[in-house]
C-alpha cells in the first residue's frame, strides 16, 4: 500500500516539474535580451510652448531640459548600441499622460523604460527672533469695567528665505511595497515576454499557480535589473564629476515605474533650484555629458544582462 502512494506521489510530482519546466521557457522567451528601449522625457508642453509642466528653475524649465537630453540620449544609444531600437514615448516637445507613456513602452515591448526628469528644492523658510517690540493691550479694570490701557514688551520675529543647497542626481526604481500593481501590468503583458501575440492557439491560465510564481519571478527580477541599471547610472555620473545623491525608491511610489513590464528607473539629472547645477543642464556641453552617461550605463547594462543569459544558455545545454 505504501509503495502504491509513494509511487502515486512520484508521478504526480514529476508532472508538475515537467509543467513548470514545458511552460517557463516559452514565458521568458527573449527576455534575456535588450531589443527595445523606451526613452521618456519628463512632463512636457501643455497646448503651447508657453504652458509649461514641471519644475521651473531661475531660467530654465524641466519640460525642455528632460527634452533635450532625452534626444541626445535616444542619439548616443543608437551609435554606441546599433542594431537596438530607442523608441520615444514623448517625441515632440508636447506634453503625454503617463498612462500614455506606459501604454506605449507596454504595447512596443520595451525591455528598459528610461524616463528622465530635473529635481527642485523649494527655498530654505527660517524664522528669527530679532529684538523685542512694544504692544499695547487694554484690560478691564473696576466695578465699571473700565479700560485701561497698558503695554508689555513682545518678541520680534523675522521670516528669512534662501536658496536651497540641494544639488546632485538621484536615481528612482519602483516602490518595493508596490510590487502587486508591477505584479498586475505584468500579467496583463504577458506576451512581452512569451514573445507569441500572434499565436491564436496560445491560451495563458492566469490563476495557474505556476503562471503566478512565474510573474512572481519576473516582478523580482525587474525590481533587480531595475536597482543594477540605476546603480550604473549613478556610477556613470560620478565619473563626469556629478555629485550622486543614489539609487532611492519613493514611499509614495512612482506610478509610471510600476505601470511598465520592464525594468524601470527614473533619472532626476540635478536641481533647478541650484543655479550652477541648473547652468549645467542648460548648457549644450552638460546636456551632451548627461547624455553620454545615461547611454553608457545602458549599454554597460546590456552588456551584463546578454552575457548572464548567454552563459545560463550555455550551462543549461551542457
Amino acid at each position: 500500500m505504501k509503495n502504491w502512494i509513494f509511487s502515486i506521489l512520484i508521478i504526480i510530482c514529476l508532472g508538475l516539474i515537467t509543467i513548470s519546466f514545458t511552460y517557463r521557457p516559452e514565458f521568458n522567451q527573449g527576455a534575456g535580451k535588450i531589443n527595445t528601449i523606451i526613452i521618456d522625457a519628463g512632463h512636457g508642453f501643455k497646448g503651447s510652448l508657453t504652458a509649461r509642466d514641471g519644475a521651473m528653475g531661475f531660467e530654465g524649465t524641466e519640460d525642455e531640459i528632460s527634452y533635450e537630453v532625452s534626444k541626445k540620449v535616444v542619439a548616443e544609444i543608437e551609435k554606441q548600441m546599433p542594431g537596438v531600437k530607442v523608441l520615444e514615448s514623448r517625441p515632440t516637445p508636447y506634453f503625454v499622460t503617463l498612462k500614455q507613456r506606459s501604454d506605449f513602452a507596454n504595447s512596443n515591448k520595451g525591455n528598459l523604460f528610461v524616463s528622465i526628469h530635473c529635481n527642485y528644492a523649494p527655498k530654505i523658510r527660517e524664522v528669527v527672533k530679532e529684538g523685542t517690540r512694544q504692544e499695547t493691550y487694554y484690560v478691564k479694570s473696576g466695578k465699571k469695567g473700565k479700560k485701561v490701557k497698558k503695554t508689555r514688551q513682545v518678541p520680534n520675529y523675522k521670516t528669512y528665505s534662501q536658496s536651497n543647497p540641494a544639488h546632485g542626481t538621484e536615481t528612482y526604481v519602483f516602490a518595493a511595497h508596490k510590487t502587486e500593481d508591477k505584479e498586475d501590468i505584468i500579467m496583463e503583458n504577458g506576451d512581452i515576454f512569451q514573445n507569441e501575440k500572434d499565436d491564436e492557439t496560445l491560451n495563458v491560465n492566469i490563476n495557474d499557480p505556476v503562471v503566478k510564481q512565474q510573474v512572481a519571478l519576473w516582478t523580482k527580477q525587474f525590481f533587480a535589473g531595475s536597482v543594477k541599471l540605476a546603480s550604473l547610472v549613478e556610477e556613470e555620473f560620478v565619473k563626469i564629476g556629478r555629485a550622486s545623491r543614489g539609487v532611492k525608491q519613493r514611499q509614495k511610489g512612482i506610478w509610471v515605474l510600476q505601470a511598465t513590464a520592464m525594468p524601470s528607473i527614473l533619472i532626476e539629472l540635478g536641481f533647478l533650484s541650484h543655479r550652477e547645477e541648473e547652468a549645467f543642464l542648460m548648457s549644450q556641453e552638460g546636456q551632451q555629458m548627461m547624455a553620454e552617461s545615461i547611454a553608457g550605463a545602458i549599454k554597460k547594462y546590456k552588456d551584463i544582462v546578454e552575457k548572464n543569459n548567454h552563459t545560463t544558455s550555455v550551462s543549461a545545454k551542457q
